[in-house]
């Protein structure tokens, strides 16, 4: 009797312990979570086009994912909010299917399969969690893997088949979404297939009888992995490299022994990165800079993963026994893991892949399973329960921890963005259509130029340009590659069809737009007259003078950015200053802008980079304001700063005499030219 309500108070808090450290790790920084990455395209699409944009932008290489997006985006808007709660809960589910599917396999090992699911659920080395929008697909399918796997699992221990057929239909279908969200999810069959043989092996001692009978029983999942391959590879033409198999693989069949080779290296690398380097490699990296203000609430929500399964571990069933034949499920399990490890991560490597901490961490998500079963065939050596317990909360704690500064510097990269794009439209009301920006964000890095046009279309032109797709009003191009070279050379423009959305970049058409450092404000460059900060990316002012500020349209109403993304107006400090200032010395109000910086030092605002004095010294230096020019001109002590305003306002034809000979024996006496 006492085991029995052991065991219902088990089942009853199952859920709620996954609801519970789910919660701790994934949802502290939800609120202040902005668009990252493919977020800006895909929210932009949709805003212009509706959620039907979704058949289009998936249709060149994942069409299935629309099946996804469409409905999300229906829900949620554009609120990433909600995505980051859907993709919390679908973790959940995920973990719980997984849960179920352990159970499954070795249902007398119970407080072990818990522990399995529960490192599953927290796996440090996917960190991606937070870019819940574009990761709505990657997420959603992981579950559905999941549920289908577990349905087989379910179905195939029932012993009258006629019981099995609805199972397996709601497998097959399961099935065929959950590959369709992401192809390379297809190593999850290793789980379905090895899963079913353990199952029937236990009736079925001898190994062939074994194989034959697991295939009897559920061989219409051999139509999930080759239904949909025969469909990709056969059917569906991908518009996409990265995901066209015929592309990927046509090199390797030149030369095979090579690439088997290269293979085999990048697997054991990469396996060493999915089982071991994942729990502690993205946590040094990411806790890197850290001060204590970081760390002591960092360790608090690591203390509270740890006290919730250690308070949860009081309540857990009687000890876990054997699944018969003595060891035989460890055997099992870690021929299980290895398995879902090995062909988690080939179907990657095959295509010229492999796990990358920073940029590719979603390709550990089907490993991350095998990962988790064999830790949980580890632990089971571990005889003491204490010591047991102790092992996991270190696993937790460490999990918890990553996720906690992963979180955190998604939260800042969002505060950034959200930062620059209203000092941008502080300082440009409107921008004229088809105007071609280069941008520098400080502290992150811009892998696309969607990264740019992106939130500058959801600024000033949120509606598409074009009837008939989504075409945004501003493009973009990148700082690296052969910009500079192209914008040198004045180029003409270059078309760009991108999953629907087309673009026109054009070379002879830049406005510049940088962060040079975390506290510098957004700098617009002006070509005619360019002013750099000391900390400025040199590849920029190669080609600043080129940056045309009449593009800023300075009589236009001003557009405000939008909530959502973009958050509410921050506080009116020293940027908000600069950028109106910098905006009243583009249309000649010398007199505003000398109002804006008598009243930004009057409230005790200064820069911290200080080139964005030079604003305010030339309306002083127009007005003859010679007293706020002795102010400002102690203000600057950065020489490279002192030289600009030498050459710029000593020789500058619109001021006076007087005030330019007080700026050349300010700025120019120690020889700075």
């Amino acid at each position: 009797m006492q085991n029995e309500k052991r065991e219902s108070r088990f089942e009853f808090l199952q859920p709620i312990v996954f609801l519970a450290l789910a919660a701790a790790v994934y949802l502290i920084f939800v609120p202040r979570f902005g668009y990252f990455k493919d977020d800006w395209y895909l929210m932009y699409a949709a805003g212009t086009r509706g959620a039907a944009a979704f058949w289009d932008i998936f249709a060149v290489d994942r069409p299935l994912r629309a099946l996804v997006m469409i409905p999300a985006y229906s829900l949620f808007g554009a609120d990433p909010l909600y995505y980051n709660i859907s993709a919390y809960l679908l973790r959940v589910l995920g973990a719980l299917a997984f849960y179920w599917s352990l159970n499954l396999l070795w249902a007398r090992q119970k407080g072990l399969n818990l522990i399995g699911a529960l490192l599953f659920l927290v796996y440090p080395g996917f960190l991606s969690q937070p870019n819940a929008i574009d990761y709505q697909s990657h997420i959603f399918g992981l579950a559905a893997g999941m549920f289908s796997v577990a349905l087989t699992l379910y179905a195939a221990g029932l012993p009258r088949p006629g019981k099995r057929v609805g199972l397996l239909l709601l497998s097959l279908l399961s099935g065929w979404l959950y590959l369709g969200q992401m192809e390379w999810y297809i190593g999850l069959e290793a789980f379905r297939w090895l899963g079913v043989f353990f199952i029937v092996q236990r009736d079925e001692k001898r190994l062939f009888r074994a194989a034959w009978e697991s295939l009897r029983r559920v061989w219409l999942t051999l139509l999930i992995s080759g239904g949909f391959l025969y469909w990709r590879l056969f059917i569906f033409e991908s518009e996409r490299g990265a995901t066209d198999v015929d592309l990927q693989l046509s090199d390797v069949l030149g030369d095979p022994f090579k690439y088997f080779l290269q293979w085999l290296a990048v697997l054991g690398d990469d396996m060493l990165d999915s089982t071991i380097r994942a729990w502690y490699v993205p946590l040094r990296r990411l806790t890197l800079g850290f001060s204590a203000s970081d760390w002591i609430p960092a360790l608090g929500i690591a203390l509270l993963t740890a006290a919730i399964w250690i308070l949860f571990q009081r309540r857990k069933t009687p000890r876990d026994g054997d699944s018969g034949g003595g060891s035989g499920w460890r055997r099992e399990a870690v021929l299980l893991g290895i398995a879902l490890v090995v062909f988690g991560l080939l179907p990657v490597i095959m295509v010229g892949r492999s796990v990358d901490f920073r940029n590719f961490s979603r390709y550990t998500l089907v490993a991350s399973a095998g990962t988790a079963i064999l830790l949980q065939a580890g632990l089971s050596f571990v005889s003491s329960a204490r010591w047991r317990t102790a092992l996991v909360s270190v696993l937790l704690v460490s999990a918890s921890l990553t996720h906690y500064a992963n979180g955190l510097a998604h939260a800042r990269e969002t505060e950034r963005m959200n930062a620059f794009w209203w000092q941008a439209a502080w300082r440009i009301p409107h921008l004229g259509q088809g105007v071609t920006l280069l941008a520098h964000y400080h502290g992150i890095v811009i892998e696309e130029d969607y990264f740019v046009w992106g939130p500058a279309s959801l600024v000033y032109y949120p509606e598409s340009t074009h009837a008939d797709y989504p075409q945004p009003g501003v493009y973009a191009v990148l700082a690296g590659g052969d910009t500079v070279e192209k914008i040198l050379a004045q180029e003409r423009q270059e078309f760009s069809n991108r999953r629907s959305i087309r673009t026109y970049p054009n070379y002879r058409n830049i406005l510049i737009i940088s962060q040079p450092a975390r506290d510098s404000c957004a700098q617009v460059i002006t070509g005619a007259q360019p002013e750099y900060s000391s900390l400025e990316e040199k590849r920029l002012m190669q080609v600043g003078s080129f940056s045309e500020v009449e593009h800023i349209l300075t009589a236009e109403a001003p557009h405000t950015p939008p909530r959502i993304p973009f958050g509410d107006e921050p506080e009116h400090g020293w940027c908000f200053y600069y950028e109106k200032a910098s905006l009243a010395r583009q249309t000649n109000d010398w007199d505003e802008a000398a109002r804006l910086g008598d009243e930004a030092m009057r409230l005790g605002f200064a820069p911290a980079d200080q080139v964005e004095w030079l604003p305010f010294l030339q309306a002083y230096g127009m007005r003859e304001d010679f007293d706020a020019l002795k102010v400002v001109a102690l203000q600057i002590t950065d020489e490279k700063v002192r030289g600009q305003a030498c050459v710029i306002f000593g020789e500058l034809e619109a001021m006076s005499s007087k005030a330019g000979g007080w700026f050349r024996e300010e700025f120019c006496s120690s020889g700075q030219q």
